[in-house]
């Protein structure tokens, strides 16, 4: 645990009388303060980076052929070998950013040796070059910051693609799901597991809307991702496939709540049969592993997953999945105490309240009339959720 958590977390032993402050001060003291140093020089790398960048750029054409390469080869081993011997050293933190720094002049030099070569490129694959050196790069020295370099280049990768080209690339999506997706099973650690999770997000709606497949398989892909949260938690860490996947679904129903009542929209969807096949498959599946969690309430997760925009009522539909959502997790929390699932479904809550007022409000009232009324029902609504879980804070299970 870091010292931040334990700091936050035991003002409330304090609170509840289970330690005294000068316990808490010893306890916090065991945990070493860590320096912002580590951050700064990851800033400093990728602003030297940067201006040596637009520097090369902005005087490339002044520069000869072979002095332009002989500036990218040079300058790039060099922060390579420097990065090396000082991370070698133990000075890892300045290792870890010169290495950073020779990687970025490796992606800036594809890019500026294809152009100085008149080699145009007609898909993302520089991106892949770029990405397979920088996950190289990871596999040498097992720290997160080219992790996360490696799966930033991907996600630009495949929006890039999907903007220029209309086309998901292939070889980006394999290295990310067999390269990354592997790290993220090895290591079990939130953060990999995050970088994982928004990434394959994003890949997905590049696949779905530049492959041009109907939205409605992002459910496909989102369940996807909520089944294999068990394959990346650790013992006692948090379910962060899930939490992505189920914040992409509640957008997702959000957005069909405001757009399925077009009649436009609803009759340019195509409906595939093959889709609900395999939805059905997954559904069962996440159905039986709900079952048999011992703690047996993600059930309630697996409403968002329910596909409704066969109905031409799609949109009413779509906001109720949203209020069974919420009143599923607030009853949980209330009935097991457990005031972290009381706040997912008080939020969960509001916010559907306040969708469902501006779909079926909007069009009836004046706006003046509307925006009023609509406040005092969510002060209202938020006091007495408040009060609620407070009440449940200081008589429940505090999670």
């Amino acid at each position: 645990m870091y010292r931040d958590q334990i700091d936050k977390e035991s003002r409330r032993w304090v609170e509840d009388s289970i330690i005294t402050e000068e316990q808490r001060q010893k306890i916090i003291d065991r945990y070493e303060k860590k320096p912002a140093r580590s951050f700064l020089l990851t800033f400093a790398a990728i602003f030297i980076g940067l201006g040596f960048l637009t520097f090369i750029a902005s005087n490339w054409s002044a520069i000869p052929q072979l002095g332009r390469m002989g500036i990218i080869v040079l300058s790039m081993t060099l922060f390579y070998i420097m990065g090396h011997i000082l991370f070698e050293k133990g000075s890892k933190n300045l290792g870890r950013s010169f290495l950073l720094i020779a990687m970025l002049i490796f992606g800036a030099g594809i890019f500026l040796t294809g152009q100085m070569y008149h080699y145009q490129a007609f898909s993302a694959f520089p991106f892949f070059i770029w990405s397979s050196a920088s996950f190289c790069l990871y596999l040498v020295y097992q720290e997160k910051l080219f992790f996360i370099s490696t799966v930033s280049i991907m996600t630009i990768g495949q929006i890039y693609s999907g903007i220029v080209f209309q086309s998901f690339d292939i070889w980006i999506g394999i290295l990310f799901l067999f390269g990354i997706g592997m790290i993220a099973y090895r290591c079990k650690d939130d953060w990999l597991s995050l970088g994982f999770a928004l990434s394959f997000s994003i890949q997905a709606l590049v696949l779905v809307f530049s492959e041009e497949f109907p939205y409605y398989w992002l459910i496909v892909y989102f369940l996807v991702l909520y089944l294999t949260d068990d394959l990346v938690k650790g013992k006692g860490r948090y379910r962060i496939f899930n939490m992505v996947s189920v914040i992409a679904l509640i957008v997702l129903n959000a957005l069909q709540v405001f757009f399925l009542s077009s009649d436009y929209i609803f009759d340019s969807i195509e409906y595939s049969f093959f889709f609900f096949i395999v939805w059905a498959v997954l559904f069962v599946f996440a159905v039986i592993r709900s079952a048999m969690s011992p703690v047996n309430v993600y059930w309630i997760d697996l409403i968002l997953f329910v596909p409704v925009f066969r109905f031409e009522f799609g949109d009413m539909l779509s906001l109720v999945l949203l209020f069974l959502y919420s009143l599923g997790w607030l009853v949980a929390g209330y009935k097991q105490e457990i005031s972290r699932w009381v706040n997912k479904g008080t939020a969960a809550f509001l916010v559907t309240t306040l969708m469902a007022y501006f779909q079926l409000a909007w069009d009836f009232m004046s706006r003046s009339l509307f925006f009023f009324i609509g406040g005092v029902l969510l002060f209202l609504l938020s006091f007495l959720l408040e009060r609620k879980r407070r009440n449940l804070i200081k008589g429940g299970t505090v999670e």
